[in-house]
């Protein structure tokens, strides 16, 4: 008979939650280990060096476990309720729109000086893909898929995730801004996950928090500037 497999039964939520955060941990000391020269010259080097470890491991963990990739999310989504891809972009503008009305620096600048191919490509396109496979798609599933406990894990771990950004030269209320809001996307992207089976919903709505974040930067230099005559301070 051709029975479909059975789902294997879910890790233990916190042993999957370190293990996950163990590999983030190390992917992110990996890219800290590149040199100054090619960082300066490259500033999307760490970045690109990050997330291609993550997927890397990603995949690799996804094949060892002999699961259906299907199991993983990668199917179409079924039909169920929620605005996630709004709750995402709200998320992103509201996230960007507190920073900048106290005036507090965000992650990326050096990146944004790579210029706007570079910044699209990996903050619009590679990061929500990769880190919803990472988070969504491997943990999730092995924290329980589609359980409570499984959402709640998930965004967890996405906001525990940002909390390297303690090491940047960022202001610690910029990051505790940063991990609130990317902690809150997590739960709607997990919970999209959960509802409809499927990571296209999360990886959509993660990109629509990138991409809220930039437009709330540019009504904000919109408005700076029609208001006071010059251009926000950088």
């Amino acid at each position: 008979m051709n029975d479909l497999p059975t789902p294997q039964s879910a890790w233990n939520p916190l042993a999957a939650f370190a293990v996950a955060l163990g590999v983030f941990v190390a992917t992110f000391l990996a890219s800290q280990a590149l040199p100054e020269s090619v960082t300066t010259s490259y500033p999307w080097a760490r970045q690109a060096v990050s997330q291609a470890l993550m997927a890397a491991f990603t995949f690799g963990a996804m094949a060892v476990s002999r699961r259906p990739f299907a199991e993983f999310g990668f199917c179409r989504p079924a039909p169920a309720t929620g605005h996630f891809k709004l709750w995402g972009l709200v998320l992103g503008v509201a996230c960007t729109g507190v920073m900048l009305g106290f005036g507090l620096r965000g992650p990326g600048g050096d990146l944004a000086t790579s210029g706007l191919l570079w910044f699209v490509l990996l903050i619009w396109v590679v990061a929500p893909l990769v880190e919803e496979i990472f988070c969504r798609a491997w943990f999730q599933t092995l924290a329980g898929g589609d359980t409570p406990a499984a959402v709640l894990w998930s965004a967890a771990l996405f906001g525990a995730m940002h909390l390297m950004l303690l090491f940047s030269d960022m202001n610690i209320t910029a990051v505790v801004v940063i991990v609130l809001s990317v902690t809150a996307l997590g739960y709607v992207c997990a919970t999209a996950r959960a509802r409809t089976g499927s990571l296209r919903p999360a990886i959509f709505a993660h990109v629509l928090f990138n991409v809220g974040g930039v437009l709330a930067g540019v009504i904000y230099t919109i408005a700076y500037r029609v208001t006071t005559g010059h251009m926000p301070p950088t």
